[in-house]
């Protein structure tokens, strides 16, 4: 061990020098303070002795010296004084400086060795019991650890700075007595912790061991486990002083409320939930998992999910999702599963991988939910998009897939396909004599027969109203087509007994023959079209093939559309308004705007007549956009007059297509004054398929102004899931045909408006009735949980002033009235 003497007494140093170094001791001699100081830098020794009186610079500044030039001197090289004085000022200096002892001269020689021993010794004692509690406190810094120190007696307690900072107090500020404690403590926890805290110093516990909540300084709670151990007993072993740690636990209390929560989710969830091992081993399901399958959790944990297949699937369906898990990381789609009993059920999976940190694969999660009921659902939609509601026979769009088929066939092997437009004869008698659910039933009876009529091979639809087309396939000549037409005549001319009441019917056909005719559907039906009225120009009740001087415009075609071209410009078309209810609301909320055409004779000309001309000849963007001005003119009117209802309005594909559809509906808006969003636009299913992205860019635009849409004839047309999401409609209106039969009973249709109002519930979408004919029609809608309704019962179309003369009396009327029963009056 090296000693550094700075002495400037020559004697002393020699002395020193002689006592030291037979024990071992490397003694290095200085003469002054300066010399001193440099070799302590120069070579730091194991302990100095350092006389205090010096000339030059006496002991006090060499020391202030060593502190300077050394940092942590006195911490690291211990530093005795060596004095000839003994005033209490001198030695309290000395140790104020830092000194480890002092040695008061005369030096007894002998005591030197063991004094420095002690000293040295001493010091190194000091030092690591130093770095100790050093690593101790930074342990505890990086544990977030707070320590106590508890007088058992008298409640006084000293906490580390952790414990302070984790609370967010300042350490000089923070006060921990029992008083203190106790008031931060939260007041739920205070009689639980009392209680712990006296039966473990009765000795009834182990160790003390409580968790309870801390009031923090920003008035936050956080969870704190305390554990502490007593250390100290009196003579008769009663307790008297506790160490322990306080450990900050509100992480760690989240994070299992959070699992709990998860786990309830996980429980409760209506999903099935399957959890898999790395080795795709079922390790938890949940309890939807065993609703839809029928398993319990203990028949498949430990198993492969696989348990779950059917045969829908081939290898290459999961090879395929296995590929796109290990690329991705997730799956997502729909699979056949097999229940415990058998059966099989479509379900939408999704299908995640679970890695540790270091990525590594660890778990799969999967989610399915039973979507056997949305799948019936869409199969009922699907069937509607391409069938009749009335007859259940194939719709228009169905027949020209299938006659595309048709067509593919007859040419591969030279063969004929006829086209047959059937027209029944003087329906709208029938309709206005016998009422229109005679009519319908007898429609229901003539589909039935003209099937009868047909051979597998052909096909048929029902193209609206009284009209039918069939395609008959296969042909080698026309003697086949004459054959069936005469057939169907024959039969159709049979008495129908309709409701007790006899009917006799006839049918104008008009037939146009693939290749001859044409190869184009449309030309094909338009040409057999043409044949049909040459049939009905010859005394109904027979058919005509298509002949070329068909093909000549008739005189009356002509000059309607030359007087549609006129009518416009002399004020022959006028709005008639058809009232619309909310069942819920139980009052008047909106009309549909309807046109119609008055020739100056008095004529009124049908819209199913005049409109399809209008649309033919171009006459329908600008009869349109007069449409929208005078409806949304005369709204802000009534708006003005305090009647605040929507208006509704037909649009044609072709407005979109041919005209500024957007530009006519701010325009019409601009300048009638009217709240976008009081005007609602109708589309028929079929314009929605019309050059369907110009149509959702302009549907997007008016959505923002505030212009709402409806789906005109929801169910009759092209009904799909997919168009419904993309042009975000806003109301069904559920087409008068599935309305008319809910007075005959017919269940399969009654579950058929039942879907569509199920799917505007869930898809939070409006449903509209239209064509409510019947109290108990309106009767139905309403236990079927409709919303909105229209049509004759309630009210029929009305021009101007007789639909603002009703309504005002409606809503006279309504305090003293059943609104709904008050709405009849319309009529």
């Amino acid at each position: 061990m090296k000693i550094l003497v700075i002495d400037d007494d020559a004697v002393t140093r020699l002395l020193i020098q002689r006592m030291l170094s037979p024990h071992g001791f490397e003694v290095i001699e200085a003469e002054n303070a300066l010399t001193g100081v440099a070799l302590a830098v120069e070579n730091p020794p194991d302990l100095v002795l350092l006389d205090i009186i010096m000339p030059d610079m006496d002991g006090f500044a060499c020391f202030e010296a060593l502190l300077e030039r050394l940092p942590g001197c006195c911490t690291t090289i211990p530093v005795v004084m060596l004095t000839g004085v003994e005033d209490s000022a001198s030695i309290e200096r000395i140790f104020a400086m830092g000194a480890s002892d002092f040695i008061h001269k005369p030096i007894i020689w002998p005591l030197l060795v063991h004094r420095l021993r002690f000293v040295i010794r001493s010091h190194r004692l000091t030092n690591e019991l130093r770095i100790k509690e050093e690593r101790l406190r930074l342990s505890m810094l990086a544990a977030r650890q707070g320590f106590y120190d508890l007088d058992i007696k008298t409640g006084r307690t000293i906490v580390n700075d952790e414990y302070a900072t984790m609370l967010g107090y300042a350490p000089e500020a923070f006060e921990e007595t029992n008083a203190a404690r106790l008031e931060r403590m939260h007041p739920d926890d205070r009689e639980t912790i009392e209680n712990t805290y006296q039966a473990y110093l009765a000795g009834k516990l182990p160790e003390y061991r409580a968790e309870f909540r801390q009031a923090c300084a920003d008035g936050s709670w956080k969870w704190i486990l305390s554990v502490g151990n007593i250390v100290e007993r009196d003579l008769e072993g009663a307790p008297l002083r506790m160490l322990g740690m306080h450990t900050d636990i509100d992480y760690l209390k989240q994070t299992e409320e959070r699992l709990k929560l998860l786990a309830k989710v996980f429980e409760n969830s209506g999903e099935s939930i399957i959890l898999c091992d790395a080795a795709n081993k079922i390790v938890d399901v949940n309890q939807s998992f065993t609703h839809i399958t029928g398993y319990l959790p203990n028949e498949v944990i430990g198993r492969n999910p696989s348990l779950l297949t059917s045969d829908r699937h081939d290898a290459a369906f999961y090879e395929r999702m296995k590929q796109t898990l290990h690329e991705k990381g997730y799956w997502q789609g729909e699979v056949w599963n097999r229940r415990k009993n058998g059966e099989l059920f479509p379900a939408l999976f999704g299908i995640s991988t679970v890695c540790d940190a270091q990525g590594r694969l660890t778990h799969y999660s999967a989610v399915f939910s039973d979507i056997t009921e949305r799948k019936e659902i869409e199969a009922k939609i699907e069937y509607m998009a391409h069938h009749d509601a009335l007859t259940n026979l194939p719709n228009r769009t169905l027949l020209r897939d299938r006659f595309e088929q048709a067509v593919a066939h007859a040419a591969r092997n030279n063969a004929l396909l006829a086209l047959l437009f059937l027209d029944l004869d003087r329906f709208k008698q029938i309709n206005d004599t016998l009422g229109h659910d005679v009519g319908d039933h007898l429609l229901q009876e003539i589909a039935i027969r003209l099937v009868n009529c047909l051979r597998e091979v052909d096909i048929i639809c029902r193209q609206g109203g009284d009209e039918f087309i069939i395609v008959l396939t296969d042909l080698k000549d026309n003697d086949t087509a004459v054959q069936i037409a005469q057939k169907i005549l024959l039969q159709l001319n049979e008495p129908f007994n309709v409701e007790g009441i006899p009917i006799i019917t006839s049918f104008s056909i008009g037939i146009s023959i693939y290749p001859e005719d044409s190869e184009n559907f449309e030309e094909l039906l338009n040409k057999a079209d043409t044949a049909m009225y040459a049939a009905k120009k010859q005394g109904r009740n027979t058919f005509r093939f298509f002949s070329n001087d068909m093909n000549i415009i008739s005189a009356e075609r002509i000059n309607m559309e030359n007087s549609l071209r006129q009518a416009l410009e002399k004020g022959e078309l006028s709005l008639y308004y058809q009232p619309q209810y909310s069942i819920k609301e139980r009052q008047l909320v909106g009309a549909e705007a309807l046109l119609r055409w008055t020739k100056a004779i008095g004529e009124q000309v049908p819209p199913a007549t005049f409109i399809p001309v209008a649309e033919d000849i171009g006459l329908i963007v600008p009869i349109g956009d007069w449409v929208l001005y005078e409806a949304c003119r005369q709204n802000r009117k009534w708006h003005d007059a305090g009647l605040k209802l929507t208006v509704n309005v037909n649009v044609s594909a072709l407005q979109f297509k041919q005209g500024n559809m957007l530009k006519s509906v701010r325009s019409a808006l601009a300048l009638s004054g009217l709240d976008p969003h009081y005007l609602e636009l109708e589309l028929t299913e079929t314009s929605l398929m019309v050059d369907t992205e110009a149509i959702v860019k302009v549907m997007i635009e008016l959505k923002k102004l505030g212009v709402t849409f409806a789906i005109d004839d929801f169910g009759a047309g092209y009904s799909s899931l997919s168009y419904i999401n993309r042009f975000t409609i806003d109301r069904f209106k559920i087409d008068q045909s599935f309305v008319n039969n809910l007075s005959q009973g017919q269940q399969e249709n009654k579950a058929i408006v039942q879907a569509i109002i199920q799917l505007g519930q869930t898809l939070s979408i409006q449903v509209l009735a239209e064509g409510v004919e019947t109290e108990e029609q309106l009767d139905q809608l309403v236990q079927l949980g409709c919303e909105n309704v229209q049509g004759y019962y309630l009210s029929h179309p009305l021009p101007v002033e007789e639909f603002e003369r009703k309504v005002r009396a409606v809503v006279e009327n309504r305090r003293q009235t059943n609104p709904i029963e008050a709405q009849i009056n319309f009529k």
